[in-house]
């Protein structure tokens, strides 16, 4: 392994796929993903999109995704291929400043550097706003007749994210106090270091949640979070409707959800990417569409005969 590739092992975990690929094997493909760059007026932004849209026919929930540290709009390929598959318009944000120009054509020494700086408040403020303006700039292009967000529906909307972008979801979620956002799903969320200053961010946490992590969710060198940690946000939210899936084995970079599954297991490939598929989809069925069969299925008996000897499942009703 040269330092390339062992850069790659340690900063590869949050970095997202770099081009659009084909589904995994056993995925759903969507109708169609459309790559865009969206400019906010207000702040001079530049907000790259990935919009997976929705097969089907109907009213689409809206799911924005927030990429881990050192990604791009391509993070979460995985599951917005199989979110939109099961007809939700699956948005997919690329965050300047905390993106992919971190370590591209960066010697391995330089490229960590730079991804260990880009983890500051700056960036975390940077990606908030950049969640803020994409749901305004949806309805503002449905307003004007974009053929693209015909069936988006913007009163059913939920946010997501994966390592850092679940840091963004956590605080979007519990900062802003929006009613079209119905519902939230952390990959590898980030515990506040303290029971203090989990309380006080995800005990403000009021709609429905689920957080995911593993066994091995852990980031070597790059950051110091434990998997472990990884349960404090969940154990600070108030219920009901907040649950948390433990999968046993799994590493950090299933959870960005790479299309190719590079640097996965076979147990990443096997068992658990396809349990994160049925859990996600349960969920924003429940919550995004009030179904009660989803919602059914997230009870505590029902999911931990789905997950079974694969990981642990709780939940808050």
């Amino acid at each position: 392994m040269d330092r390339r590739d062992f850069l790659a092992c340690v900063a590869g975990a949050s970095l997202a796929q770099t081009g659009f690929a084909a589904p995994a094997e056993g995925v759903a493909a969507p109708s169609t993903a459309v790559d865009q760059s969206w400019i906010d007026p207000a702040r001079g932004r530049e907000v790259p999109v990935r919009l997976h849209l929705p097969g089907g026919a109907g009213a689409a929930p809206v799911i924005l995704f927030s990429h881990g540290l050192g990604g791009s709009r391509a993070g979460g390929e995985r599951w917005g291929q199989v979110w939109a598959a099961n007809g939700f318009l699956s948005v997919h944000l690329q965050h300047h400043g905390s993106d992919e120009a971190l370590w591209k054509d960066r010697n391995p020494l330089a490229a960590f550097a730079s991804l260990k700086r880009a983890m500051n408040l700056e960036n975390a403020l940077l990606r908030v706003q950049d969640m803020a303006f994409v749901l305004d700039e949806l309805a503002r292009r449905r307003r004007a007749g974009d053929p693209l967000l015909a069936a988006a529906n913007l009163d059913r909307v939920g946010i997501s994210g994966h390592s850092f972008g679940a840091r963004t979801t956590i605080s979007v979620v519990s900062q802003m106090a929006d009613r079209r956002i119905r519902a939230a799903i952390a990959f590898s969320p980030v515990g506040e270091g303290s029971e203090l200053g989990n309380r006080e961010r995800s005990g403000r946490i009021r709609i429905p949640f689920l957080s995911l992590t593993g066994t091995e969710d852990r980031v070597p060198l790059l950051n110091d979070t434990t998997p472990e940690e990884r349960r404090l946000p969940f154990q600070a939210m108030p219920g009901p409707d907040k649950y948390l899936l433990v999968l046993a084995g799994a590493d950090h970079m299933l959870f960005n959800g790479d299309p190719q599954g590079r640097r996965w297991s076979d147990a990443n490939r096997t068992i658990h990417a396809p349990l994160v598929e049925r859990v996600s989809v349960a969920f924003w069925q429940a919550y995004l569409r009030d179904d009660p069969a989803a919602r059914a299925q997230l009870g505590a008996a029902a999911m931990q005969a789905l997950v079974g000897a694969h990981g642990e499942w709780f939940a808050k009703n």
